[in-house]
């Protein structure tokens, strides 16, 4: 059986449970000799088991209770493969909720060994009935499942605390894109509910937007804002990105939900699709986007971009991927509209 991993928490994160600054965290290290030692991290900054400071917090008086949000989060953070496989297997557990949520009051009885050993069948069931059997989101293997037994009940936990498990979900996530913020490229949620309500005025009177693409889709925050549609489909470079933005929306609604990892410009994986919207954030300013490769693309309906021309390359994909009458909303940088070298696809 493998060792049981021990949840780390850094500095911050122990100033965040005692609620002082890390200022005091600091003192309380050099003042208290029976301050628990460091088990990871780094010289300048280490880590230390969670259990062993809430317990010295609890000794010193300066802790009554964790939060259960903080508990959480600090075992997401401390989650032995990283806080993003954490989230996969979390989003695994709360799918299942979801979806069955009688399955997941039978197997929390089980002792943890057991209800790791089991987890990644019912996962795999779960999944698959979501997401088919080609799917961006992998099931966890037992020996990856059973470290993370503690976290899952205690998502599951936060799931009823929070009103559901997509709550739970975008409580973690928003945590954990907020402690990281050069690492991802976010459309703020007001921008992409504007660009979802833009697809959805020009959309013929009487035919709603019920399938819709994000060739870039990120962590899925474009197609969150589309209301009531009936598919979605997800494309991101980073296998991890798609695999998110799965769960996201397959825990937000009922829409049939298809998310893929791969270059999108490269290795399209809807070649076939004929969206009602595509909505799109792409990456701005991105020289190497396959212009020597794509040089005659059929997707290329207006003119082959200049290699410093990505957004135009995007934009005639998210063209190419329209049914007719369709309507494509893109964020743009606004030197797009200027640049001599993209002149003639704009006047086409």
């Amino acid at each position: 059986m493998p060792e049981e991993s021990t949840t780390e928490v850094t500095a911050a994160g122990i100033a965040r449970l005692a609620g002082v600054g890390r200022a005091a965290v600091s003192n309380w290290r050099r003042r208290h000799a029976d301050f628990p030692k460091p088990v990871g991290g780094t010289e300048t900054s280490p880590s230390f088991s969670l259990a062993d400071i809430e317990q010295w917090l609890r000794d010193q008086g300066k802790l009554a209770e964790v939060p259960l949000r903080e508990r959480v989060w600090q075992q997401l953070a401390g989650h032995p493969g990283g806080t993003v496989t954490g989230l996969l297997h979390t989003g695994c557990a709360l799918l299942l909720l979801r979806a069955r949520p009688g399955a997941w009051t039978e197997l929390a009885a089980l002792p943890d060994d057991r209800l790791g050993a089991l987890l990644p069948g019912v996962f795999e069931e779960v999944l698959t009935a979501r997401f088919g059997p080609h799917r961006s989101v992998h099931t966890p293997s037992p020996a990856e499942t059973l470290p993370a037994v503690p976290l899952l009940r205690a998502a599951v936990e936060l799931a009823t605390e929070l009103g559901g498990a997509r709550q739970a979900f975008e409580f973690l996530l928003g945590r954990h894109l907020d402690a990281n913020p050069r690492q991802y490229t976010l459309t703020p949620p007001p921008l992409a509910e504007l660009m979802a309500a833009l697809a959805a005025a020009a959309a013929p009177e009487g035919r709603p937007v019920a399938t819709v693409l994000d060739p870039a889709s990120g962590t899925g925050g474009l197609l969150r804002a589309v209301p009531h549609p009936t598919a979605l489909h997800a494309q991101d470079a980073d296998p991890d990105l798609a695999a998110l933005s799965a769960l996201r929306l397959a825990l937000h609604g009922d829409a049939d939900v298809r998310a893929a990892a791969g270059d999108t410009l490269r290795a399209d994986a809807f070649p076939t699709l004929a969206a009602d919207a595509v909505l799109c954030h792409p990456p701005f300013n991105e020289r190497a986007w396959g212009h020597d490769e794509l040089a005659y693309d059929p997707r290329w309906e207006y003119g082959f971009p200049a290699r410093t021309e990505s957004e135009l390359a995007w934009v005639q994909h998210a063209l190419a991927r329209l049914r007719p009458g369709g309507t494509a909303v893109l964020l743009m940088p606004p030197a797009v509209a200027s640049r001599r070298s993209g002149r003639r696809i704009r006047a086409d």
